[in-house]
């Protein structure tokens, strides 16, 4: 049997992302170790004496902004922002998503219709609009945006491990095993996560570059945890769109490339593990 080979979008992916992935690594070297500490990293501050210096000016790769920041410097910090929400918001809307879609599964029937409501009010309402009331509420952080995100993002992965629960419950083997006395929670950790994991792996790929794109909407809209979050710093660079337009591009492009990479490998491994190709 020969093995399948790699198509062209996760190769593209696996690259892109690599690209950032070490420079994400490189920028917290240089963060924690090189110019600050792990209790005191450093961050990029503020010297109007280099207000607005082009790319390639006084040693600035790519020039600074508004209030004399190294772009570079705010790139990579706001790349390690990004990367932290996007991961941690990912695993916590997984965990908790497989967990009730266990429950909708196999659990009591009031649980079941507990977390079967639940999932549905929380997709009749805009994740969006959802996370600018709730933030508009309890103010901007870190916590609270990692909070707000997780609490509107797992609904979608509940869903999918729904359907999953339910397609490997049914098979011959498991029925097997319930036969034999084994307990649904141990079935839940021996044979419902190794069987789901496959499809959901896909969607926590994708789901990281969604989580990014809703943490930049929200820093652009100023509800952002951190003034570093690449949508508050494109917010900030409109103001001087016409006197340094490529401020504005510099942040959108590095934007767009960490989306475009994350879509790439997600589209792509759909695509490897569809049963039919």
């Amino acid at each position: 049997m020969t093995r399948k080979k790699l198509n062209p979008e996760i190769k593209w992916g696996i690259s892109i992302l690599s690209f950032y992935l070490i420079w994400a690594l490189c920028g917290l070297i240089y963060n924690v170790v090189y110019k600050g500490t792990f209790s005191n990293p450093y961050t990029p501050y503020a010297d109007m004496k280099k207000e607005l210096l082009g790319p390639f000016t006084q040693n600035y790769f790519l020039g600074t902004d508004i209030y004399g920041r190294s772009i570079m410097e705010l790139l990579s910090t706001g790349l390690l922002y990004s990367l932290s929400v996007g991961l941690l918001v990912t695993f916590i809307c997984c965990l908790i998503g497989i967990i009730l879609g266990f429950i909708s599964v196999a659990g009591h029937p009031w649980l079941r219709k507990i977390s079967e409501t639940l999932t549905n009010l929380i997709f009749v309402f805009p994740t969006i609009l959802l996370a600018i009331v709730l933030l508009s509420i309890t103010g901007e952080s870190f916590g609270a945006l990692v909070l707000i995100l997780s609490l509107t993002g797992w609904p979608s992965y509940a869903k999918i491990s729904r359907g999953e629960t339910q397609r490997i419950m049914g098979l011959s083997y498991v029925e097997s095993a319930k036969a034999v006395g084994a307990s649904k929670w141990r079935m839940f950790f021996k044979i419902v996560i190794p069987g789901i994991f496959p499809v959901l792996s896909i969607h926590l790929i994708l789901g990281i570059s969604g989580v990014i794109i809703s943490e930049a909407t929200l820093g652009f809209l100023g509800l952002g945890g951190s003034d570093f979050s690449w949508g508050a710093l494109l917010s900030l660079s409109k103001t001087v769109l016409l006197e340094a337009p490529y401020i504005v591009i510099i942040f959108s492009l590095v934007l767009a490339g960490l989306i475009i990479g994350l879509n790439l490998l997600g589209d792509g491994l759909r695509d490897y593990m569809d049963p039919k190709s």
